[in-house]
């Protein structure tokens, strides 16, 4: 029997990168799972995973995925606040409808997510939120003040979560990725000068030598979505590679 054997999962954006590797562990332990996207389902659709089309910028759509998800699931027992975008922009060029959208999707999403899920949470006896953060919650890079912030507020809703809804045996943890292997990380390395070196270089300014991986995101969700993580509420588990646990003025150390 799988670790989630019998649970109802509902991940948002579940269709690539992290978000993917999320609904892949949780239906290979036994889990059947709604994944939202915007676009193609990316061949997720199966007897054990089904697929929501959802704009997260889009409230309408959000609170309609959560009914759609717990009608085809027959409930919900988890959900995963995943789906997020990022804007590389310093602060002082920062439009304000840039700053809105970074803030609803990151932010006002997992708030819009977590309110309509909480009733079928509670209703199936208990279950457990995962919202997505980042190590940019704690530690901010340049270029990055609307995804920083999002990130940040993203935990305090996180704690506020645990505390109001412990007494209806609902727990809420956050996942804070450092830098994980995906299409987005791609993308950053892309708009360097050389992307192979620039990828080297973050690889050696962590203690484990590497980059992270999705399914090294993928297998804290799938412990804070089991019952072995039955007393771990209003935490932050970072996943870094022991990237911030010291100093980056010498990259080269390791």
């Amino acid at each position: 029997m799988g670790r989630l054997e019998g649970k109802r999962a509902l991940v948002t954006g579940g269709t690539r990168g992290i978000g993917r590797a999320i609904v892949d562990a949780f239906a290979g332990s036994g889990a059947r799972v709604a994944a939202t996207g915007r676009g193609e389902s990316g061949g997720n659709p199966s007897e054990t995973v089904q697929y929501i089309r959802a704009d997260n910028a889009d409230s309408g759509q959000v609170k309609n995925a959560v009914a759609q998800a717990a009608n085809a699931l027959g409930g919900l027992d988890l959900l995963v606040n995943n789906a997020g975008v990022e804007l590389e922009k310093p602060l002082e060029a920062t439009t304000e409808s840039e700053w809105d959208w970074v803030m609803t999707v990151n932010l006002k999403a997992v708030y819009l997510y977590s309110q309509a899920a909480i009733p079928h949470l509670r209703a199936a006896g208990g279950g457990a939120i995962i919202n997505l953060g980042s190590i940019s919650a704690s530690v901010a890079d340049p270029g990055l003040a609307a995804y920083n912030a999002s990130k940040a507020a993203v935990l305090g809703l996180t704690r506020s979560i645990a505390v109001e809804h412990g007494r209806d045996r609902i727990r809420c943890n956050a996942i804070c990725p450092g830098w994980i292997d995906t299409d987005m990380l791609a993308q950053t390395f892309s708009q360097a000068g050389d992307a192979d070196a620039a990828r080297a270089a973050i690889a050696r300014m962590h203690p484990a030598g590497r980059l992270g991986a999705p399914a090294d995101i993928a297998a804290m969700a799938l412990w804070l979505a089991s019952d072995e993580s039955a007393f771990a509420s209003g935490q932050a588990f970072t996943i870094d590679g022991g990237l911030t646990a010291g100093s980056l003025a010498d990259p080269n150390r390791y």
